[in-house]
């Protein structure tokens, strides 16, 4: 069975094999800088840098762009009865809600009530 020092050992020699092999040859500087305009052509920021190379600043360009800026009119306020219309739906629900619970708290308070009226009443029948 293998060992993983071995496959490392013939990797190293494999490695000096081919740095002996290419030990002789240079470095083409025309190569690299093919391959870097090659890469900078595949690359959109860098076609983008190269058109507008050739473009400056402009001082009325800027000064028209603040002036725009400065006299467009500003937007409105909301006004406080767009915030009340919005919340009108939910209001009305949860004032619906409430008084359908005071009107059941009222009916239950009042059968208490008179439970409490008609007991006192027959205690004072039974008196009598």
């Amino acid at each position: 069975m293998p060992d993983r020092d071995d496959d490392r050992t013939e990797l190293d020699r494999e490695l000096a094999r081919l740095a002996a092999a290419t030990a002789r040859l240079d470095a083409d500087d025309r190569f690299t800088e093919a391959v870097l305009r090659a890469a900078a052509a595949d690359d959109p920021l860098a076609r983008l840098a190269a058109a507008t190379a050739d473009l400056a600043p402009d001082a009325a360009f800027t000064e028209a762009v603040v002036r725009a800026a400065t006299a467009a009119p500003r937007p409105a306020r909301p006004a406080m009865a767009d915030g009340i219309v919005r919340s009108g739906r939910a209001a009305i629900v949860v004032t619906a809600l409430a008084a359908a619970a005071s009107v059941l708290f009222f009916l239950q308070t009042q059968r208490d009530v008179d439970s409490a009226i008609m007991a006192s009443v027959e205690a004072v029948e039974a008196i009598e």
